[in-house]
């Protein structure tokens, strides 16, 4: 029996993806980088930390991984509050979702800072009594740590968790922790890499309360 639903934030709650993209053309850019679909693919889905030390190892940055991310957030925060845009179909899912008595968790690569600014912007901590970030773990996604962390304070088994993601590395994640998966494909991503999932949709409006209760 499933009990809870946990979603990942990027690219599944809100539209945001783009506007990474466009905050590391510019981090990047300030140091004469270009930003390719190659490195795009390595970075989705991995939390602050690892995509940091990604760009320093690769490219032989001489600065502090904690600085990166720093100036990263406070690009990202500069352009979330002139672009950023919650995902339509989220709202309604989550007031079904609430209905049939399921609990609702945040596991989020993302900074908490991040997290809690997005849930603020859109009136979503209501929804979300469970907020984990990749700052809660030591090992982020594809490693299961952050998804067993999110089980352990809901206080359910990993194996009566729906996660919802939008990356390989998230579904990795949840599928290594136990869980049942649904994917919302990136679509700047390869859908093939998608076939572990236990279920692909094109958009959360193809989610509701008795589709989730299929896994059993």
């Amino acid at each position: 029996m499933i009990k809870a639903v946990i979603f990942d934030m990027d690219g599944v709650m809100i539209d945001s993806e783009p506007l990474w993209e466009k905050t590391e053309h510019i981090l990047l850019g300030r140091r004469d980088i270009t930003y390719t679909a190659d490195l795009r693919d390595q970075i989705v889905g991995l939390n602050q930390n690892d995509s940091g030390k990604l760009l320093v190892d690769t490219f032989g940055l001489n600065e502090e991984v904690e600085d990166i991310i720093n100036e990263r957030v406070e690009i990202l925060t500069e352009i979330y509050e002139q672009e950023l845009e919650v995902v339509a179909e989220l709202i309604p899912l989550l007031n079904q979702l609430q209905e049939h008595n399921f609990d609702l968790a945040v596991a989020s690569s993302s900074p908490m800072r991040l997290i809690n600014f997005v849930l603020d912007m859109f009136s979503l901590h209501k929804y979300f009594p469970i907020v984990v970030s990749g700052e809660c773990t030591e090992n982020g996604k594809p490693h299961p740590a952050i998804y067993l962390h999110t089980a352990e304070k809901l206080k359910v088994n990993p194996s009566e968790c729906v996660a919802i993601e939008d990356s390989i590395n998230g579904l990795k994640s949840a599928k290594a922790a136990g869980m049942y998966c649904i994917a919302v494909p990136d679509k700047r991503l390869s859908q093939e890499e998608f076939h572990n999932a236990d279920l692909i949709v094109p958009s959360l409006n193809r989610i509701s309360p008795e589709l989730i209760n299929f896994f059993k």
